[in-house]
């Protein structure tokens, strides 16, 4: 018999980590959005705003450290400017070049932020400023908790998606991003500067995947560089949504994280099977929490090729 106290914790588990993918899956989808780029460097850019505020919040890599919320900030600001230099020098040349170009260089930008990271820490965990560690449990009705840190990322991550809907619908950069996004031509004949609307999708992009790589940091304690596996993850999640739609990622993030949690309680640690042909004995269930959410996807985009909430293009001959 199910225990729906149990269930619904697992299930506001899930809620928050869902809530830490969506920050970095919406920079995904908004770059995906202006620019039509599949930026798969996504996992590595959060994992260096983790470790961003390490290296001012700790005396580890410079001589002295600032306090731990203004490192939170200079990382931020940091990340805008990582995104627009990103944009001049280097995706700015790919403009109109195939896709394939592009997304090979998104490989490689991600191999060498992961070869810096590499290069300062190791592989090893980096503790958090006491100051950013959320511990205990939020108490909830009928007997439920969820972890203080998953509460704040799902308040910020709410706060990140409403923002950035009344940017796109209220700002008339917001419509211009929309028009560029929509119809890139018509929007040049129109007077608009495409060079800088996909400056600013980077900049804002790679600032709010700083703030996600932040949060998952929080969220355990310290920044590791495991944070950039979660770009698979993360990338199932906005094909789930619709690679086009921001809202789309938010929603498509969630339903991972509660899949992934709730995988991971009920289907891991299942009967031990002996695997055939051979003297080594499995954990049958193990590691299904993190299949569940791309089979998931696939079931998904066998019905909706471009997502829950994706836009349909049609194309005509």
């Amino acid at each position: 018999m199910v225990n729906w106290v149990t269930f619904i914790d697992i299930s506001l588990s899930g809620l928050g980590l869902g809530a830490l993918y969506a920050l970095v899956a919406m920079g995904f989808s908004l770059i995906y959005k202006v620019t039509g780029v599949l930026n798969f460097a996504q996992g590595q850019i959060a994992m260096v705003g983790a470790y961003g505020v390490v290296i001012f919040g700790t005396a580890t890599v410079l001589p002295a450290a600032i306090p731990a919320w203004t490192a939170v900030l200079v990382t931020v600001l940091l990340g805008l400017v990582l995104g627009l230099v990103l944009e001049r020098v280097v995706f700015r040349q790919f403009i109109g070049e195939p896709v394939l170009s592009v997304i090979i260089v998104t490989l490689a930008l991600g191999s060498i932020l992961e070869g810096v990271v590499f290069f300062l820490y190791g592989q090893n965990a980096q503790a958090y400023p006491s100051a950013l560690t959320f511990g205990g449990q939020l108490s909830l009705p009928l007997g439920t908790s969820i972890q203080a840190a998953y509460a704040v990322a799902v308040a910020i991550a709410l706060v990140v998606v409403a923002v950035l809907m009344l940017f796109f619908r209220e700002t008339v950069t917001g419509s211009i991003l929309r028009a560029s996004a929509s119809d890139e031509q018509a929007a040049m004949v129109l007077g608009v500067s495409i060079e800088r609307t996909i400056a600013l999708a980077w900049t804002l992009s790679i600032a709010i995947t700083a703030i996600g790589g932040i949060l998952l940091a929080t969220s355990s304690g310290g920044a590791a560089v495991s944070i950039e596996n979660t770009g698979i993850i993360i990338f199932a999640a906005v094909v789930l949504g619709g690679l086009d739609s921001i809202p789309g990622a938010f929603i498509g993030s969630i339903v991972v994280g509660v899949l992934q949690e709730l995988g991971s309680y009920y289907l891991v640690g299942g009967t031990a099977v002996y695997v055939p042909f051979t003297d080594v004995q499995a954990n049958f269930g193990a590691g299904f929490g993190e299949i569940l959410p791309l089979i998931l996807l696939l079931v998904v985009i066998l019905v909706k090729p471009y997502g829950l909430f994706g836009t349909e293009r049609i194309e005509r001959l």
